[in-house]
């Protein structure tokens, strides 16, 4: 498999893709105010530089905030809840990928929030998505795809900021996938939407109460207020 899944590879690129696609996925639109887009871009670009995060896992973490908005597509997120859905998202994404994962110290110092908000923002994103964090590859190369899709949509309306030649970033993981052959069907993933939130063996009551916990926990994941956070420079 090519070292790269994006072509795009370096950090300031990047990072104007994620500030871009965060708001898109989550809202909708790519645009936000410029001084929020400004304050976000440089808040990835710290975070992807200081951890050297690989492009797979920014994917993965990508799509698990998809899977958050689809499921609960009413909530709306309060002012700088982009940050910490990002944050959140590439911590379940680095556990999920990476055989050596940061610790949530790590994440925390990188990320300036603070550690007790990033324990209990992970258990509230993983409770909203059902603590299901596998995602089957063709899953993933049909996310990859759209996401080539879009990112060349931002190049055509040039919005990436133009950058000399650089040096790959170093990488903590492949870019790979594990398949989970314990989740492997016969059935073609394509067939279905990339969520599954039912399950045959699940009351009707039981899973109205299911949703209902995780609906409280996917909107305070998303709604607790950042207004210190403070980029590094």
């Amino acid at each position: 498999m090519p070292s790269s899944i994006l072509t795009c590879t370096n950090t300031i690129q990047l990072s104007e893709f994620v500030a871009h696609l965060v708001p898109k996925i989550w809202t909708g639109t790519p645009f936000m105010t410029t001084d929020r887009l400004n304050l976000f871009r440089t808040f990835c670009q710290n975070i992807i530089k200081a951890t050297q995060i690989s492009s797979s896992c920014i994917l993965v973490a990508l799509f698990y905030i998809y899977r958050l908005r689809f499921a609960y597509p009413s909530i709306r997120g309060s002012m700088g809840s982009e940050v910490r859905l990002f944050t959140t998202a590439l911590i379940l994404a680095n556990k999920f990928l990476d055989d050596n994962t940061f610790t949530n110290k790590t994440w925390s110092e990188v990320s300036s929030v603070p550690l007790h908000e990033l324990n209990i923002m992970e258990m509230e994103f993983l409770s909203a998505l059902q603590y299901r964090t596998c995602v089957h590859h063709v899953q993933f190369f049909s996310w990859t795809s759209q996401c080539q899709h879009w990112m060349s949509q931002l190049t055509a309306r040039t919005l990436f900021i133009s950058t000399p030649p650089s040096r790959r970033m170093n990488k903590r993981s492949a870019d790979h996938f594990m398949v989970d052959k314990a989740t492997t069907s016969k059935k073609a993933y394509y067939s279905h939407s990339v969520l599954s939130w039912s399950s045959s063996s699940y009351h009707p009551s039981a899973a109205s109460a299911a949703s209902a916990v995780a609906t409280v926990a996917a909107a305070t994941a998303m709604n607790v207020n950042y207004s210190n956070f403070i980029p590094r420079v």
